[in-house]
């Protein structure tokens, strides 16, 4: 029981990790699309490159999170079968709650980066065609696009960090129950 205690200590020590660094990917995608929105279309430019670059970061974490996860699934099941029935409960719940945030979490990452890469390029081209156009008209058309565009990227961000910081209390809670265990273990 010892080794596997230590594996899933392991794990969750690099899930928690990971879920933070994704959530401050997204915290720094977040304030690069409001300098974006605040900056000239010719200044705009070199700070999308940053976004593509930040959103492919937050992708690569991703995968490891739930490469990740997938482990401490295993470590759990495994530990599962030989807690005794008062800690079983308590593990299946922990299971299950993050079985459901993984779950969230994988679809809010998965349609937020494919959204908001389609997003940064249609910012990138409305943000060209600003600086490419004289007319006022067209000028205010073309910024209604984007206002609508940068407030879509906001609110993707917001529900993937939501679920970043879910994520990381319910492994701060299968830490705890890692903790429970290595006491139990003692006994």
């Amino acid at each position: 029981m010892s080794d596997d205690l230590q594996k899933l200590k392991k794990h969750i020590e690099e899930a928690i990790g990971l879920v933070a660094a994704e959530y401050g990917f997204a915290k720094r995608l977040h304030l690069d699309l409001e300098k974006i929105e605040k900056e000239e279309p010719q200044d705009a430019h070199k700070d999308i490159r940053k976004g593509f670059k930040i959103l492919r970061w937050i992708g690569r974490g991703q995968r490891k999170v739930d490469r990740t996860e997938h482990k401490i699934f295993d470590d759990l099941e495994s530990l599962g079968e030989i807690l005794p029935n008062e800690l079983k409960a308590e593990e299946e719940k922990l299971l299950k709650q993050l079985e459901i945030a993984e779950g969230k979490l994988l679809e809010a990452a998965s349609m937020f980066t494919g959204e908001l890469r389609d997003d940064l390029h249609k910012i990138e081209t409305h943000e060209q065609l600003l600086e490419k156009f004289k007319d006022d008209e067209r000028k205010e058309k073309i910024h209604a696009g984007l206002t609508k565009l940068f407030a879509d990227a906001q609110e993707g961000i917001a529900d993937l960090i939501k679920w970043l910081s879910s994520t990381e209390a319910i492994l701060k809670g299968i830490a705890g129950f890692e903790t429970k265990l290595e006491s139990f273990s003692k006994v």
